[in-house]
């Protein structure tokens, strides 16, 4: 449920819809190309911290989906897919807030993977593990909120510019 509905363009939402489809197939095949390598024995880890592994090959798939979408998207003069897609003006208190809960849930979603790792504090008292999680609140909210204001900010400048190239190309061409 959206707390605030805005009308969407939909020829917007075709242009969306076609960068997803390409990110979609590129995951896809880039999981394809994963479980076929595994099958064959090569699996490339990554350790953690908490001594579990991470799979490079999908974690690599996975942000080159996301980069070549938001690349995709930018080329095309959007810089979102909702109603901020085309706008004018950075609408920095959307992101703000965006950035602000992204840190709450990714603090939270590491403590909880600390706490079933069995970190040190999860041993303790009640206090403790709040003093953990506030910890984790200090660094990641910050953090991610920084991140994702930079990431949609760059996003918007060169979306905003595509769409001015190719709104001045339009003009050129109508003279």
């Amino acid at each position: 449920m959206k707390l605030f509905y805005k009308a969407k363009d939909e020829r917007v939402v075709a242009e969306i819809n076609r960068i997803y489809k390409i990110g979609f197939h590129l995951l896809s095949f880039g999981i394809l190309a994963d479980i076929l390598l595994q099958a064959i024995g090569v699996r490339l880890e990554g350790s953690t911290v908490v001594d579990s592994s991470i799979n490079l090959i999908e974690f690599a798939v996975l942000m080159l989906a996301w980069a070549v979408s938001l690349f995709l998207m930018s080329r095309k003069g959007l810089m979102d897919d909702n109603a901020f897609a085309e706008a004018d003006r950075y609408p920095w208190k959307h992101y703000l807030v965006q950035g602000l809960l992204a840190g709450a849930g990714a603090a939270a979603v590491v403590c909880i993977i600390q706490f079933f790792s069995g970190a040190a504090w999860a041993s303790m008292s009640v206090p403790y593990i709040l003093l953990a999680f506030a910890s984790q609140l200090i660094f990641m909210v910050p953090a991610v909120t920084i991140l994702l204001l930079l990431i949609t900010w760059v996003s918007f400048r060169y979306a905003r510019e595509r769409r001015r190239k190719t709104e001045q190309a339009i003009g050129d061409d109508e003279e």
